[in-house]
């Protein structure tokens, strides 16, 4: 066998084992369908509409795990973490303080991977009332949510609804009861 005729058999070979091999590999979604489909950008070019898992729900700008099988199938599987993945501390407006008692944690936010804004911590507030919702804390910019979520809380012999506003601020107002010594954020989440 020749030189030339091996190079050429062993160009051809790793060729097609690269070709149908399983694979994983990263991309960015660059657009996102309602079908369950998105357009990735792989390092080798574009590929459109790659069918999604359920469980990933997608968005533009999103860096993503791909799959791809011999048979030529993708799929994306989920996005990789980012720095907005991680527990975010919320800025506590005039009259609002993190509660200082051992074992309670601070406020916080972050977007899970399914794109929930999340809430957690327990507040030290003042000048809650029934009559109107007053801004309790704001998030940082890249975990404001998508839709207003209002939710239901607790405190001390007190509920409160929890507002989590598209313009990043968290909103609170009593339902029942009055001078509350703590208000937990725990379970207020919306997309």
């Amino acid at each position: 066998m020749t030189k030339k005729l091996a190079d050429a058999v062993q160009r051809t070979a790793q060729r097609t084992v690269t070709q149908n091999s399983a694979a994983w590999l990263l991309a960015t979604v660059t657009a996102a369908y309602d079908d369950g489909t998105v357009d990735i950008s792989t390092a080798t070019g574009p590929v459109e509409r790659v069918r999604r898992l359920r469980s990933y729900s997608p968005q533009v700008g999103d860096r993503v795990k791909v799959a791809r099988n011999p048979a030529g199938n993708w799929v994306v599987e989920d996005a990789t973490a980012k720095a907005a993945d991680a527990w975010q501390p919320i800025s506590l407006r005039s009259g609002f303080t993190a509660s200082g008692t051992a074992g309670d944690a601070p406020p916080m936010c972050r977007r899970n991977s399914g794109g929930m804004v999340q809430l957690s911590g327990i507040i030290v507030p003042t000048g809650l009332s029934t009559s109107a919702s007053v801004v309790m804390g704001d998030m940082p910019a890249a975990i404001r949510p998508q839709y207003r979520g209002a939710c239901m809380g607790v405190g001390d012999a007190v509920a409160v609804r929890i507002y989590i506003n598209t313009d990043g601020t968290v909103s609170a107002r009593l339902i029942t009861g009055s001078a509350p010594s703590w208000v937990s954020l725990d379970g207020a989440q919306c997309r």
